[in-house]
Order: structure tokens, then C-alpha cells, then sequence
């Protein structure tokens, strides 16, 4: 087992910051990171890592909406897309506001032009769905699906929150 550099790790819940001592370990060939502790010490979330939300994360959300295989085979739904890539209430709004904002026509630009030097196949599906999405926008039912997708991984977060809050609140001196 390997030790990397610690890292400061300011909890999505609490607010509270901590230092995570990350431990690596190879087996078969694989390295995992084991991250001590792997929870906030003070409301005992876990340690979620996200990447930044961006228009990437946000065409990912309305490919896997649009039933694309890769991210249907990979997600499934648009539920479990939001859990993968957020951890509270204000990420999924971020996330929807992204989608909603999506420049279907600079996307459906940038594939044809990709597809001139490159035949990719998964850029060839995506063109496939954007028709899709850009009506299911127009219409105003792509943001209203969406929404009521994200609604139970809203209540979920809400709950989790209130969960380690309680547990930050009954911890913290007073």
C-alpha cells in the first residue's frame, strides 16, 4: 500500500474542512484509492467526488434522456445519471440550467465537422438524437421530463442532508 499527498476536503454538507489521507493499493493490476476518512468527521457524509459541471456533463444527461445505448447501457436512467454525477440539490439545478441552456445547433455543427476527418461512430449516434432533443426543447418538454426525473434524487439529497446535518448539529459544542 501506497500513501499519496493529503488533501484538504471541504464537505458538500456541513461546510466543515478536513484532511483526507488518500491510500493506494494495486491488486490485480488495479489501482484503488482508499480515502481515510471516508466519511466527513463531523456530520459523517461520505466522500463524494464529482467532476466540474459542464455543457459535457449536460450532453451526457440529455443523451442518456434521449435513450442513446452508451449512456443508457452506462446510466440507464436520467435519475441515476444525476446521482453519478451530483451531490445535492444545487448540482442537479446547475445541471438542468446547463441542459436547458444547450446549444443544440453548435452541437449538431461541431459532429459534422468532426465527422469530416474522423467516421466516429458514437459522434454518427449522437447526430442521431440531437432532432430529438432540439424538439423535446422547443416544445418545452425536454426541461419539464427532466425535472420530474430529477425530483426523487432531489428528495433523496434532501433527506441525506437533513440526516448529517442532525448529526453535525448534535455533535457541534456549543
Amino acid at each position: 500500500m501506497r500513501v499519496l499527498p493529503s488533501a484538504p476536503v471541504t464537505c458538500f454538507v456541513c461546510g466543515s474542512t478536513f484532511t483526507v489521507q488518500n491510500r493506494m493499493e494495486m491488486k490485480d493490476g488495479k489501482a484503488n484509492v482508499h480515502p481515510e476518512p471516508s466519511a466527513c468527521p463531523f456530520c459523517e457524509a461520505p466522500l463524494l467526488a464529482i467532476p466540474e459541471l459542464n455543457v459535457g456533463i449536460a450532453k451526457g444527461l440529455l443523451l442518456t434522456h434521449a435513450g442513446a445505448p452508451e449512456e443508457k447501457k452506462a446510466y440507464r436512467t436520467v435519475a441515476r445519471y444525476l446521482e453519478q454525477f451530483t451531490r445535492t440539490e444545487a448540482e442537479i439545478d446547475t445541471l438542468l440550467k446547463l441542459a436547458r441552456e444547450f446549444d443544440f445547433d453548435a452541437w449538431e455543427a461541431l459532429n459534422r465537422r468532426l465527422l469530416q476527418h474522423d467516421k466516429d461512430a458514437g459522434l454518427k449516434m449522437e447526430l442521431k438524437f440531437i432532432p430529438k432533443l432540439r424538439k423535446e426543447a422547443e416544445d418545452g418538454g425536454l426541461l419539464e421530463q427532466l425535472q420530474r426525473a430529477a425530483a426523487p434524487v432531489k428528495d433523496a439529497y434532501r433527506a441525506r442532508w437533513n440526516h448529517h446535518m442532525a448529526i453535525f448539529r448534535q455533535r457541534k459544542p456549543s
